[in-house]
């Protein structure tokens, strides 16, 4: 895949980056952000945390050696990896991705997404408008009591247009 962005540290800088241009696009105490390193210090985690607790943590992951490859994950830990899950063209840039991770993670703010929760896994959604919905499922979770979670937006006030 193509890469707009050269060097790794450059591509996880951005993806801080566009975290920090979503926090600053909301009303103050709405959310906090935070990033580390990678356990073996391999690549960048980085998410924004919503001070109100029905409402979805949104976080992203770039490797360092793969900085065309970002996984998204929210709520109890619903997983997208993209480009593949975006179904972008094999040969995505950066940009593309990154303007997918900014799709979704506005969706989540605004609470357009959703698990549930079966016997035997969870289904997360996130519906980025009428027409672009991301759905993924992960098996082996198992729950006595199948339930859905419908999250919250971050804020119920008006937004900054900064995004």
């Amino acid at each position: 895949m193509n890469s707009v962005a050269s060097q790794p540290g450059e591509s996880a800088n951005r993806l801080v980056g566009l975290f920090h241009e979503l926090l600053d696009g909301l009303p103050p105490e709405t959310a906090t952000i935070g990033f580390k390193r990678t356990r073996n210090d391999d690549g960048t985690l980085v998410w924004l945390k919503p001070s109100g607790q029905q409402a979805a943590e949104f976080s992203a992951h770039i490797d360092d050696e793969h900085t065309s490859l970002i996984d998204v994950s929210f709520g109890s830990g619903s997983t997208f990896e993209l480009p593949c899950e975006a179904k972008l063209p094999s040969d995505a840039t950066f940009e593309m991705v990154l303007g997918v991770v900014r799709d979704l993670a506005l969706a989540v703010v605004a609470g357009r997404c959703e698990e549930r929760f079966g016997f035997l896994g969870v289904r997360g959604t996130i519906r980025v408008d009428e027409t672009n919905v991301f759905r993924c499922t992960h098996f082996f979770y198992p729950r006595l009591f199948p339930k859905t979670i419908h999250y919250l937006p971050y804020s119920s006030g008006p937004r900054s247009s900064s995004c």
